[in-house]
């Protein structure tokens, strides 16, 4: 039986034609949205999702894009994540249906739905590809995870979780890609990469190598060595090039790079946020997923 009283759709039934293509005064996306013009404006002062467009007269309005990122924001926050997590999450970097799956994904690791987050990490990986995926999808969900942790104490049990599904789904995604692309002929040695003693954030790094086995490299993703072990690795494996990852500087052990240094005669990139800034000896130092791509030698083609 149909409702005695029109919805809210049905007395806007043109609401939906000037989203898409009109510039949207605050009270009209307040009334869409259900939300109060204040809560917006504190939304913008807070979290930066400000309207992006504005009237020839210089009046600011909200754009589709605007209002797409406002829905995920208060959808996400009814859900009963954290507004700051929902934030980061739909103004991470990246095309819409991008930061719709950092959203999608924040709301997953909060509800720790592990099916939710193997679907959207899955999907992501195969959509946008290991580097695209982490770069707009996963980091800034993980990011927003971290985040909240940091300033509530609380959530370390979301971040554990999701992090070993996001880790696997990574390593698979780099197995699944080096069965239907084997090396190249001719090929360098192997990407050898090591992340320094007691160094467990290793998550990029299972990017970067996911992202290399699309390129047809061989890896040797070996996880934290102590120096002795990572001097066999190095002789053994005989790689074409090395990645040292350390995310803090507490873990940047500069003796144990060194042991790379002295013991192979290929370049060394020092990664992660943990290294000073210049280190002699060292080749190019690897800040994010896709410079590590550019700078890595011998890409297949």
């Amino acid at each position: 039986m149909p409702s005695a009283h029109p919805s809210r759709a049905a007395a806007h039934p043109a609401l939906g034609q000037e989203v898409d293509q009109l510039l949207l005064p605050v009270g009209v996306v307040a009334e869409r949205l259900e939300m109060s013009t204040a809560a917006l404006r504190a939304w913008e002062r807070r979290y930066g999702l400000a309207p992006s467009g504005r009237t020839p007269g210089g009046h600011r309005r909200y754009s589709a894009r605007d209002f797409e990122r406002l829905e995920h924001m208060r959808t996400l926050v009814r859900r009963g994540v954290p507004a700051a997590d929902a934030a980061r999450a739909v103004g991470a970097a990246g095309p819409p249906d991008a930061r719709a799956g950092a959203a999608e994904l924040t709301e997953a690791m909060h509800a720790l739905d592990t099916a939710a987050v193997q679907a959207v990490v899955s999907a992501a990986l195969t959509r946008l590809g290991a580097a695209g995926a982490w770069t707009t999808v996963l980091a800034p969900a993980l990011a927003a995870i971290g985040d909240h942790w940091e300033e509530t104490g609380r959530g370390v049990e979301v971040e554990h979780v999701t992090s070993g599904i996001v880790e696997s789904a990574l390593r698979r995604h780099a197995q699944d890609r080096a069965a239907v692309l084997p090396p190249a002929p001719g090929a360098s040695g192997p990407v050898l990469l090591a992340a320094a003693p007691a160094e467990h954030h290793t998550l990029p790094l299972t990017a970067l190598a996911a992202a290399l086995a699309e390129e047809g490299r061989t890896v040797l993703l070996a996880g934290d060595l102590p120096a002795p072990a990572l001097t066999d690795a190095l002789v053994r494996a005989r790689p074409g090039a090395v990645v040292l990852w350390a995310r803090s500087p507490e873990t940047a052990d500069l003796s144990w790079l060194r042991t790379a240094l002295e013991t192979v005669p290929v370049p060394v990139h020092p990664a992660g946020p943990g290294w000073p800034p210049a280190i002699p000896g060292t080749a190019a130092p690897l800040h994010d997923l896709p410079g590590a791509l550019a700078a890595l030698p011998g890409r297949a083609g």
